[in-house]
């Protein structure tokens, strides 16, 4: 080592010899000292489509909490044990510091290279949505949250915001980017893997984001609720499966592909499979979507795994070509949920035109058309006295969310909310996981990071929410009823 270490020091001086100045060697020569905006970003973009559609135990685990999935391996998170691989702490830190840090790094830099006034703001008001969605993420999932102060680089440690206060701002926040978007100008082009840059596309899905956060006020805060109901709708929310916010994917490199075929075949492993509750609805319901979102087991059946047990995949159905296609996209956002939520809102009596069973019906054509169904296999499957608007079992609530369930199986974290607001299906009632340490989590606690390096801030916010000091999943967030 001696040796290698002297015949290397003078060829070292010999080179720095060479060099008038010797700052440069301060300057890495194999990474980039600067990052595009736009880079920075699609970065923020895939990030959030990654972690919202990664099924890893370790970020996401809310396909198991809302039952379309099981694990089979593993039964910890569908025994709501989170402690185990720290998705409350990654799903924090992800969305924090791979989503929103990107996108305010990103509004930072677009005015060094966009010198188009008209296409700059364009710029600043999408990325500005996208940050809009990812907040939503975390006040609905965490409830109090780091957001004022979140994008300060000199607060080391953020308050904690009140949740139903952040969440005002977030929708005061939409209605200022519908405002401002200008549709005649471009934006970020294919930087922009949702919509190309399409800004009046953009604008659907800000008025549509809108009208679901809207809607979570419903049992809590009506008048705002219709309120925001109603401007969403006039502002142009979504009317069809091609307004779909749907994240691209690609075949290869591994990176550039869907994180549900990296996780279920790329992988080689079986830590998922169906789960009973899901697989057994759809064919009790004789629903045409069974066979687009699961296959047969070996023995020529269906066949889903309970929640919680150790359930062997050899001799259980397993996920569709099309759901673990490569490329299948993340969506975001889409035209179905936005029919279930108008016809929701038709039976709290806010200002919507159309019948709430014609927004049903429509919800659940575009759910089957989009998983690759017909038109014709919709009007059969709605045409059943089990599923028809008029003669399905239960309240509008119960009708409307089962319908919505199934549709968001491939959105997890929707469906968690649509269960911890609606109330259905269910899941402690007609399927508790084996071995459950505790109810459905109505939230994630806090990342335990946050107890140690801001444990004053964090102290406060658990104070606020549950008025004492057990950071607990059961906590109600403001808006569940």
């Amino acid at each position: 080592m001696k040796k290698l270490i002297y015949i290397s020091l003078p060829v070292l001086l010999g080179l720095a010899a060479c060099k008038k100045d010797l700052s440069a060697y301060n300057t890495d020569g194999k990474h980039a000292s600067s990052v595009p905006a736009t880079s920075l970003f699609l970065a923020g973009e895939k990030n959030l489509s990654d972690y919202y559609e990664q099924p890893s135990g370790s970020f996401n685990v809310f396909r198991q909490f809302a039952q379309s999935w099981t694990g089979s391996n593993y039964t910890t998170e569908a025994r709501y044990v989170l402690s185990a691989y720290n998705s409350p702490n990654n799903w924090w830190t992800q969305l924090y510091t791979s989503v929103l840090a990107n996108l305010t790094n990103a509004k930072g830099l677009y005015a060094t290279t966009v010198t188009d006034p008209a296409v700059l703001r364009n710029d600043l008001i999408v990325t500005d949505i996208l940050q809009v969605y990812a907040y939503n993420l975390l006040v609905s999932t965490y409830g109090n949250i780091p957001y004022s102060q979140a994008e300060n680089r000199t607060v080391p440690f953020p308050k904690y915001d009140d949740a139903k206060t952040v969440y005002l701002d977030l929708l005061h926040r939409l209605d200022t980017c519908i405002a401002g978007l200008n549709t005649s100008a471009a934006s970020l082009g294919n930087a922009d893997q949702v919509y190309k840059g399409n800004t009046a596309a953009w604008k659907k899905f800000a008025a549509t984001l809108k009208l679901k956060m809207a809607m979570v006020l419903a049992d809590v805060d009506a008048t705002t609720a219709s309120k925001n109901v109603q401007d969403a709708i006039a502002a142009g929310v979504f009317t069809a499966n091609s307004d779909n916010a749907r994240f691209a994917y690609q075949t290869s490199p591994t990176g550039n592909t869907n994180p549900v075929w990296q996780a279920v075949i790329n992988s080689g492993r079986t830590d998922f499979v169906p789960a009973n509750l899901m697989l057994n609805t759809l064919q009790n319901w004789n629903d045409p979507r069974l066979g687009l979102y699961f296959t047969k087991a070996t023995d020529g059946t269906y066949k889903g795994g309970v929640p919680g047990g150790g359930n062997s995949p050899s001799g259980l159905s397993t996920f569709s070509s099309a759901w673990t296609a490569a490329t299948w996209p993340t969506d975001l956002l889409d035209y179905a949920e936005t029919e279930f939520l108008l016809a929701e809102a038709v039976e709290r009596g806010f200002p919507v035109t159309g019948t709430a069973e014609q927004h049903y019906n429509n919800g659940v054509t575009a759910s089957i058309t989009y998983w690759g169904g017909t038109t014709a296999q919709a009007q059969t499957y709605l045409a059943q006295p089990t599923v028809a608007y008029s003669t399905a079992t239960g309240d509008f609530k119960q009708k409307i969310a089962w319908q919505e369930w199934i549709a968001m199986a491939d959105r997890g974290w929707d469906a968690w909310t649509i269960i911890r607001r609606l109330k259905q299906p269910n899941i402690d009632g007609i399927s508790p996981p084996i071995g459950a340490i505790t109810s459905l989590p109505k939230r994630f606690y806090y990342p335990t990071t946050e107890q140690s390096a801001n444990s004053k801030n964090w102290s406060a916010a658990v104070q606020a929410m549950s008025g004492g000091t057990s950071d607990d999943v059961n906590t109600k967030l403001f808006w569940i009823p």
